[in-house]
């Protein structure tokens, strides 16, 4: 249960939400949408892949750990990425793994690889 806190905030325990297994070594978790805009945290087992995908509004990823390939463009922990609305993101993937907190549009389209 979240918690209600001055000025309209609220507070979520991380053991509150749900992640979600998308495949191919990924999970997510949705924490936020509003206004066209969707907050995840998103984690990539060893090999795992991110399906090829057009960007519907820029997309912010910030790498917490690990480290991930996008487009032959490799992101260490600390890393932060920006891609603009129209872009494709067609190889994404991590030998490793890692983690990442995603800033995206929830009509990204999903493409045929």
């Amino acid at each position: 249960m979240s918690e209600k806190l001055s000025q309209g905030q609220e507070k979520f325990g991380a053991d509150e939400r749900k992640w979600r297994d998308v495949g191919t070594g990924l999970c997510v978790l949705d924490l936020y949408e509003e206004n066209g805009r969707r907050f995840q945290l998103v984690r990539l087992g060893p090999n795992g892949r991110i399906f090829a995908h057009r960007h519907a509004g820029t997309e912010v990823i910030y790498v917490v750990r690990g480290s991930i390939i996008i487009d032959g463009i490799r992101l260490h922990s600390g890393d932060v990425l920006t891609a603009p609305t129209g872009s494709v993101h067609r190889e994404t993937w991590s030998a490793e793994g890692c983690e990442l907190v995603v800033e995206c549009s929830p009509n990204d389209d999903l493409l045929r690889s």
